[in-house]
């Protein structure tokens, strides 16, 4: 449904007449609702003229709880708006600026009639003055006291200015319309890859067209129940298509959909603490419970998880931190993870994930290359300190680690590598000319990145790099007898680490050491199989009574969870079950054996969300990735 709202004329001043309110409603139901380009249904949609709020109000009540519930609803207003006590109003023909309260659209009244009406999701488009108030009044808006649970509110909102800037029109049409319709018209590429525009990724594009205007428009929202299909798109690469084929079996009174609105309060939550930087792992444990619930439902779990990776993603996008919009779309597609085999659903969102998160990683290389022009020092923390002697070795693996990643999902996508493979060698070099000292094994949680780089290397052509890391490690490794930190550690935990290290006593915070560790079998091997065994193995005497461990699920579909529960762990101790690399290696051969029984690593789709989830929970590691890698000679 689409309810069109353009107020040209006003009683009461000071709000002045405008020329180009009505103008941009009609514009906006021509397209959607008279064309058929937005797929609503033109005798339900409304258009309104310079409506008076008893108008209004009467064609609401009409539109939205006389009919059968309501799929997608977008609501568009153009004409005067403003914050009035801590509140956004849309102001209609009889409003008087001394009783909005009365007669001027509140957005608490709005959503509490968006939430009684159980809307599955809705489109807010506002041309209007100060409308990037409503954003801020996000807190009050989703208030159980004022509009109820929130767990029907599934909303994408696109406000043409901030809150402290005014809306302009010209030549008749306000220039955030403009703009939109340019978008929805497919004069302005948006995208090619679905049927249907998402507000939030419209928004995006009408937010850069006005860059420099004096419009900053401001698009924010949450998907719960898929992308929005907010109109057809006319660049669609697949040729003519119904929007509805952007949500296969997706339906608003589905059951699923019950899990997904349970779920909304903590949801919403965790989108809006996203001006912080995103957590992979609390926004798995939130998530991830609901993709269970939907087993049965895995169209809605799907759409859900692809409605999320969305407006979340957009949301990250806007701080500039590409890695994190990376890591976002890598926790979508590890919540996929269970169903990866058993629906292609699923296992196609997945793989459409991943193309986002090498893009991601891919503009995130294109960043810290740039920041490198600027200075060396560019991945030094901002506040310094003795923290980075601890974070610094942290990040740098975890970076490597993304490039490899960015190159294992190439490859097990069956795409070319030919655009990732050199920026992302042309990063690794820099880091290690300018920060090779800070080469430096500090946690046991470095062992996926370290894996993901290690067994990526070939293909980025980085052997040599890929030698020295592993070289430095071992050195270190063999300096503190394997001594190493569990993963997690907090700042002061991190801070006694690198004190016991700095006096030789790593022995009296045994509590705060990895034990067994699996960094220590990854170097082993990673060495092996690059030829240097004969290296490893003239340290080996150094690791005397070290206890290492590889652990194995019993199915790389539970690869994902919090806590995985049925898996082995091969554990040896140094000095007693293995004694030199050729029996480590020989052991291994075992464990390669264990690896290749689990057929759900025959899909791409498990394969790649499976590395994805060891670098998002790092206590894990796909240990597929060395078993895929053939030793060379000595």
């Amino acid at each position: 449904m689409l309810i069109a709202i353009g107020c040209d004329a006003y009683d009461n001043p000071p709000l002045q007449p405008l020329a180009g309110a009505e103008n941009d409603a009609a514009t906006i139901f021509e397209h959607l609702a008279a064309k058929n380009w937005g797929e609503y249904d033109q005798a339900q949609s409304k258009l309104l003229l310079s409506p008076t709020m008893a108008e209004l109000r009467s064609t609401i009540e009409a539109a939205l709880f006389s009919g059968p519930p309501i799929e997608e609803l977008t609501f568009f207003f153009a004409g005067h708006g403003g914050v009035k006590d801590n509140g956004y109003f849309l102001c209609l023909k009889d409003t008087d600026v001394g009783r909005m309260s009365l007669n001027a659209l509140s957005m608490p009244q709005l959503f509490g009639w968006i939430t009684e009406a159980k809307i599955r999701h809705t489109n807010l488009i506002i041309d209007a003055c100060h409308a990037g108030g409503v954003v801020h009044d996000i807190g009050v808006l989703l208030n159980p006291n004022v509009i109820g649970k929130a767990g029907s509110l599934a909303i994408s909102i696109l406000a043409a200015a901030g809150s402290d800037e005014y809306a302009g029109e010209s030549d008749g049409t306000g220039h955030c319309t403009s703009a939109l319709m340019s978008c929805l018209k497919g004069e302005t590429p948006v995208q090619t890859t679905r049927p249907s525009f998402d507000l939030v990724e419209v928004g995006q594009v009408v937010s850069r067209l006005m860059h420099g205007t004096g419009q900053s428009p401001v698009c924010w929202g949450i998907n719960l129940f898929g992308i929005s299909q907010l109109a057809k798109n006319p660049r669609f690469s697949g040729g003519s298509a119904h929007i509805s084929e952007t949500f296969p079996g997706l339906a608003s009174d589905g059951a699923g959909n019950e899990h997904i609105r349970a779920a909304s309060d903590a949801i919403w939550e965790q989108y809006l603490s996203l001006t912080r930087e995103f957590d992979a792992e609390r926004f798995l444990d939130v998530v991830q419970p609901v993709c269970a619930n939907l087993e049965e439902e895995p169209a809605v779990a799907s759409a859900f998880i692809m409605g999320l990776a969305a407006t979340f993603g957009a949301r990250i996008a806007a701080t500039g931190d590409h890695f994190d919009v990376a890591r976002l779309r890598s926790a979508c597609a590890v919540a996929l993870l269970p169903m990866a085999v058993s629906s292609t659903h699923c296992a196609d969102a997945i793989m459409q994930l991943s193309k986002g998160i090498v893009a991601s990683i891919g503009e995130g290389t294109d960043q810290l290359l740039a920041d490198f022009t600027e200075s060396t020092y560019a991945l030094l923390s901002k506040d310094g300190g003795i923290a980075d002697f601890y974070f610094l070795p942290l990040r740098l693996m975890s970076i490597l680690g993304w490039l490899g990643a960015a190159v294992h999902i190439q490859t097990m996508s069956g795409e070319s590598t030919a655009v990732i493979a050199p920026k992302a060698a042309g990063l690794v070099r820099l880091i290690m000319a300018h920060y090779s000292n800070s080469i430096v094994p500090v946690s046991d949680e470095m062992t996926p990145f370290y894996v993901s780089f290690a067994t990526a290397a070939d293909v980025l052509g980085c052997e040599e790099e890929m030698e020295s890391i592993s070289g430095l490690l071992l050195r270190i490794l063999h300096q503190r007898g394997g001594r190493i930190a569990g993963p997690g550690l907090n700042g002061e935990d991190a801070l006694r680490f690198l004190t016991a290290v700095a006096d030789g006593r790593c022995d009296d915070f045994r509590n705060i050491l990895a034990n067994p560790t699996s960094l220590l079998p990854a170097v082993l091997l990673v060495m092996d199989r690059s030829g240097l065994a004969c290296i490893a193995d003239g340290a080996m005497k150094g690791f005397d009574h070290v206890n290492i461990n590889i652990f194995v699920p019993t199915d790389f579909s539970t690869f994902g969870a919090g806590l995985i529960e049925d898996g082995t762990n091969f554990s040896f101790n140094i000095g007693h079950t293995v004694f030199s690399v050729r029996d480590l290696v020989a052991e291994w051969s075992k464990i390669e054996a264990h690896l290749s029984a689990d057929t759900t690593l025959a899909s791409p789709a498990v394969q790649i969300s499976s590395v994805l989830a060891s670098l998002l929970r790092p206590d894990r590691v796909a240990w597929f990735l060395v078993a895929g890698q053939a030793a060379r000679p000595s």
